[in-house]
Formats: structure tokens, sequence, C-alpha cells
């Protein structure tokens, strides 16, 4: 029997991923493929270390037509419960998303000052 290799992931990455999966899992649910189909490619990167994910997911806020301006309705109504639960999503993730990019950057840049 073949054993597979378990990635130890720091404990801020994994939870941004688990937003980030909570989040596509809730859009994918509520008729939203076009945002969950972003969510998922964007965690999908963050989990194989591509910093581009993160960065990316950042950029889904920006704009018109952004993640921010999602607005659920079924029917022509609007859907209170739904709307809030997804302004929490967003919420959460955004902060964990912003928290590792300046982490990130801090560490980029600390590496980049260091002397040869």
């Amino acid at each position: 029997m073949q054993r597979r290799k378990r990635t130890v992931v720091h404990p801020d990455l994994q939870n941004l991923l688990n937003a980030l999966r909570e989040l596509e899992n809730f859009l994918d649910h509520q008729g939203e493929p076009f945002w969950a189909t972003n969510v998922r490619r964007c965690a999908d990167r963050i989990e194989k270390s591509d910093a581009y994910g993160l960065q990316h997911y950042i950029n889904l806020f920006g704009g018109m037509g952004s993640l921010n301006d999602l607005v659920l309705y079924r029917d022509g109504s609007w859907l209170t419960k739904e709307n809030d639960r997804l302004a929490a999503l967003r919420s959460k993730t955004w902060a964990l998303a912003s928290q590792l990019k300046r982490e990130v950057d801090t560490c980029h840049v600390s590496s980049e000052a260091k002397p040869s």
C-alpha cells in the first residue's frame, strides 16, 4: 500500500484555504458558478504555494463587477440571510488574504534587503 505524503501547511495559510473553500461551496450552492470557479482557482494556486493565487483573490475585490458587488437574489427577491452569509465570508476571506499578503510582501522585501 502506497502512503500519500501529507503536506504541512502553515496555520494562517490553512485558515485562508478553509475559508476560501467555504466561500467557494457557498457560491456554488447559491448558483454563482462564475464566482465559485474564480475562488476555487485562487484556492488551488494558494494550496500549491503559488503567491499569484493570493494576489488574484485580492484582485477579485477591485473595480466594477467585482466580488464586492455580488448581491444574491432569487425570483426578484433580495436574499437577506444568504447576503449576510456572503458578506461574512467575503469579509473573513479578505481579512485573512490581506494579512497573509502583507506577511508575504514583508518577507519578500526583507529577503531582498539582506546583503550577499
